[in-house]
């Protein structure tokens, strides 16, 4: 007998579905709501649901232990209501559930984001025999592995998918959960310091863009050397890219290998390794990691195995990185790999996008002219997910007019871009269009003012009209918000003693 263990409040735009995939599979719903106002109560009458009310006192494990106490199968399945058992798992739910063995299982559980992209895949503890004693722990984040191993109950492996679309948001829509979730685990941290809670904190504060927070718990969470190395392995590459960022290239390094080393089945670390060593010109290191990333998520999402905290990307998502990384390094012979995958995801997809992308591929990389009426369309196949290879390709495109005219579009549909409206800026002063390529550099610094890189372009453009008041002004402006990066106060002092001024 399975019972399925629930908590929820205001769930009705989820429920029905949740339901009706364990539909004839579990044997009783043990519903524990926390104060619901819409129509979830009356959805869960309809399946047939056990209800229970629970007070909620901000602590998810107090609310899902509540729930176990009125579970009487021998068998436990724990659901959100935005999740769903997959049919292809039933079987084998059912086969597991069968035994009578001392056995919970790992579940690969698969959130889905089909809007930013980011599709993750992760494994916890869904499943689990009924023993009185066991008990989620943590106000938040909450677990069961703790108490389950207090019992004495082994820990397996299983195949078994659960589908999460609750993180199928808008980048608003996650920063929301994220600031629900922020206030608990402030307050857990608090009470237990444990580097788990520092670990999520991390997580959180990096949804919420607070890089400066994130950077702090990430840092106090690797200390531990008994944090989960699939945890370390994200605090890493998080941290490895802070680092980057303020172009502290050999911590970056010994970071991002790091997180590899915890990890090595972390597309995305490996991803963050190729892009790292490509800057640092180690192309044979760019080149391998490039193409382990995309092994290893091709070969995640077709077996669908992972460990906790794996982040995929779609198909099509990690051969756009591939392909901006095979342009950057000018390796025909990788191009040449991802642009075949590439043809083969179009003849396997019935996205009629990928065919147009793949003309202007042609176009870019072949420097041939292009018309201002394809232009528009062109546009059209540029979005978040593969603006970065359009990016590469254009940085290589030969035909200047036309290189200018593309960056003006793409500039006015991504709007606050600091990087294509240097790209821009760096195209016009190739033709010799000194005064607009100056506007766009300032727009560009006064939108993303913590990018050294278009200090310099602008300093450029400025001597090209021997404007040394503002060169000066804006050096002195740079060492001030620089300061902290070494490499970036050196060259302006560099600049400061060519050009002989103060």
């Amino acid at each position: 007998m399975i019972s399925l263990s629930m908590i929820v409040k205001n769930e009705e735009k989820y429920l029905k579905d949740c339901l009706e995939s364990v539909k004839g599979i579990v044997d009783e719903i043990i519903l524990v709501d926390t104060g619901s106002t819409d129509s979830t109560l009356k959805i869960a009458e309809e399946y047939g649901a056990k209800i229970f009310h629970f007070e909620w006192i901000y602590d998810f494990s107090a609310a899902r232990n509540y729930s176990l106490e009125h579970c009487t199968g021998n068998w436990i399945l724990y659901l959100d209501a935005d999740e769903r058992l997959s049919s292809k798992s039933v079987n084998l739910l059912k086969k597991l559930t069968g035994r009578n063995d001392k056995t919970a299982y790992y579940c690969q559980v698969c959130s889905i984001d089909e809007i930013n992209g980011r599709p993750s895949v992760m494994s916890y503890v869904r499943l689990f025999p009924n023993y009185k004693s066991l008990r989620f722990e943590g106000a938040v984040h909450e677990q069961i592995e703790y108490s389950l191993k207090q019992n004495k109950i082994r820990i397996a492996n299983s195949n078994i998918e659960i589908l999460h679309i609750g993180y199928n948001l808008t980048k608003e829509g996650l920063a929301l959960k994220a600031k629900r979730n922020l206030d608990i685990l402030l307050k857990e941290y608090q009470k237990n310091n444990s580097s788990y809670y520092a670990f999520q904190l991390g997580q959180t504060y990096g949804i919420l863009e607070n890089t400066q927070e994130a950077v702090k718990y990430f840092n106090i969470a690797i200390r531990d050397q008994l944090l989960k190395p699939e945890y370390k392995s994200t605090a890493y590459r998080y941290l490895s890219i802070d680092l980057t960022d303020k172009q502290e290239w050999d911590k970056a390094l010994e970071l991002i290998e790091k997180s590899i080393k915890n990890d090595p089945k972390q597309p995305l670390a490996l991803l963050v390794a190729s892009k790292l060593y490509l800057k640092l010109s180690r192309t044979k290191e760019a080149e391998f990691f490039c193409l382990k990333a995309y092994e290893e998520n091709s070969k995640q999402l077709k077996e669908n195995t992972a460990s906790s905290q794996v982040i995929l990307l779609s198909q099509k998502d990690i051969l756009y990185h591939c392909l901006n990384i095979a342009v950057s390094l000018q390796n025909s012979v990788l191009f040449n790999f991802f642009y075949k995958e590439f043809e083969k995801l179009s003849l396997t997809n019935a996205d009629a996008g990928i065919s147009k992308e793949m003309k202007y591929f042609d176009v870019l990389l072949n420097n041939k002219n292009i018309k201002e009426d394809n232009i528009t369309e062109l546009l059209g196949c540029v979005n978040d997910s593969n603006l970065n290879v359009y990016i590469s390709m254009l940085e290589h495109y030969s035909v200047p007019e036309s290189k200018v005219a593309i960056l003006r579009a793409i500039s006015g549909k991504f709007l606050e871009n600091s990087t294509i409206l240097n790209k821009l800026g760096l195209a016009l002063a190739g033709i010799q269009n000194i005064d607009e390529a100056i506007k766009v550099f300032e727009k560009s610094l006064e939108i993303n003012p913590g990018d050294p890189s278009t200090v310099f372009y602008l300093i450029s453009t400025y001597l090209q009209k021997n404007n040394f008041q503002k060169i000066s002004s804006l050096i002195n402006l740079a060492k001030e918000r620089h300061s902290g990066i070494p490499a970036v106060i050196d060259r302006l002092n560099l600049i400061e003693q060519k050009l002989s001024i103060k």
